[in-house]
């Protein structure tokens, strides 16, 4: 990893690896040439420096002589091409990639199930970490598209929400991927299980889908060391981190998406108790997108490894959202999150009172406590896994796997 100053960058400048902002976000792909369009973006946001994932020693063998650092002219269109296409076209390959998908699933719905699905979760991540891209270098955030791609999603998820669920972020991942997106991603994913839990209908549902996707936009125009130190926060630095809602509304605001949008971004840390913020709104005054993005997004954060603190189980994340300390959150949207992933969550292993282990797979709409499991280790007369519904008597849960049962239980299925 080597550094260069953005204002000692020419145009048509290549380099042989990514380029990226604060270690994180990607701007320019290998090899492909800078622009003063671009400079001018990076200025205009205050970034001094960029990075190329390229090592030093191996930059230096690799970089091209002065003569390519001619002046090319490259408009600001192709500079958008650059990007991977226009910005309508931004979508292409994420909508190429769910559909082949899609046909593979129906044709072999059993096999590599979860392993599909992970590629799919995977393209809507890189789709994301696109969209938070483009505002960075462009200011541009393209509703239609971005509403196209939440449709999309929301039908991934009524298909594949058992497999979906069991995907859980690493510690790795924190790392390799901006968090940022991360957490978007799966805090819409959330958000959307809790809406078709609720029956919502489905423009409303893409609304606080789009809502949700680029809830935290505002945090780009913070010092990153804000959401990305592993230290306490000053007082300080908690209240200009708190501005990041306003910050996020004004941006849809000023790109004219629409309302009901600007104030679900602009509500998603408000409280049912009064002690959210931007504006300490309570109960009733908080939308309907502000109290399901309030609690998917915390959910979310519970459950995900940070710079600063290691995840909690989906389990833990349940548990702790149903106590709701200070009845913090509203009641019904908690009830739905649980009736849609059961009060022992998707992918949670446990151990039954017939000295069983299985692996939760789906929830139970008439009993969040008795989902479905998967036994480990055992198969039906088709060879796939053996599944069996919970009850209270001979397969009630009795408890879940502690971290060291549940390093046994993995360390058996690989």
């Amino acid at each position: 990893m080597t550094s260069f100053k953005v204002a000692e960058l020419k145009e048509g400048q290549h380099f042989p690896g990514r380029i990226t902002l604060d270690k994180r976000f990607v701007v320019l792909d290998n090899n492909i040439s800078f622009a003063s369009a671009l400079r001018t973006r990076l200025v205009e946001w205050g970034f001094k420096e960029v990075f190329c994932d390229v090592d030093p020693e191996e930059l230096q063998k690799k970089a091209p002589s002065p003569s390519n650092f001619e002046s090319v002219d490259l408009d600001l269109d192709e500079l958008n091409n650059e990007f991977g296409g226009k910005s309508d076209a931004l979508n292409a390959n994420l909508k190429s990639v769910v559909s082949k998908m899609n046909q593979t699933i129906k044709n072999f719905p059993d096999k590599n199930r979860l392993e599909n699905v992970t590629t799919v979760y995977n393209e809507f991540l890189d789709y994301t970490q696109k969209v938070f891209t483009r505002y960075v270098t462009h200011k541009e955030l393209k509703l239609e598209e971005i509403s196209e791609s939440v449709s999309l999603l929301i039908d991934f998820v009524q298909t594949n929400k058992k497999y979906l669920l069991k995907i859980q972020p690493t510690e790795e991942h924190k790392l390799d991927k901006n968090f940022l997106t991360s957490h978007c991603l799966r805090s819409t994913i959330f958000a959307l299980v809790i809406a078709l839990q609720v029956n919502m209908p489905r423009p409303k549902i893409i609304e606080l889908g789009v809502a949700s996707l680029i809830h935290e936009i505002g945090q780009i125009k913070l010092p990153p060391q804000l959401y990305l130190t592993d230290q306490p926060l000053s007082p300080q630095a908690k209240n200009l981190l708190a501005t990041h809602t306003v910050l996020g509304y004004n941006i849809v605001k000023e790109l004219n998406f629409p309302l009901p949008i600007q104030v679900g971004i602009l509500e998603h840390h408000e409280r049912e108790n009064g002690q959210g913020y931007p504006r300490h709104l309570i109960g009733q005054k908080i939308t309907a997108y502000g109290k399901i993005l309030a609690v998917a997004c915390s959910y979310e954060a519970i459950t995900s490894p940070r710079h600063y603190k290691a995840a909690r189980s989906l389990y833990e994340a349940t548990i702790e959202m149903l106590t709701n300390k200070n009845k913090a959150y509203d009641e019904i949207v908690l009830r739905a999150l649980v009736q849609a992933v059961s009060l022992f969550p998707i992918g949670t292993y446990v151990y039954l009172a017939n000295g069983k282990i299985g692996q939760v797979s789906e929830s139970n709409p008439a009993d969040p406590r008795l989902p479905i499991v998967e036994l480990i280790g055992e198969k039906n007369e088709l060879g796939h896994p053996k599944t069996i519904m919970t009850d209270n008597e001979k397969h009630k849960i009795v408890r879940v796997l502690n971290k060291e049962e549940l390093q046994g239980v993995q360390a058996y299925i690989k």
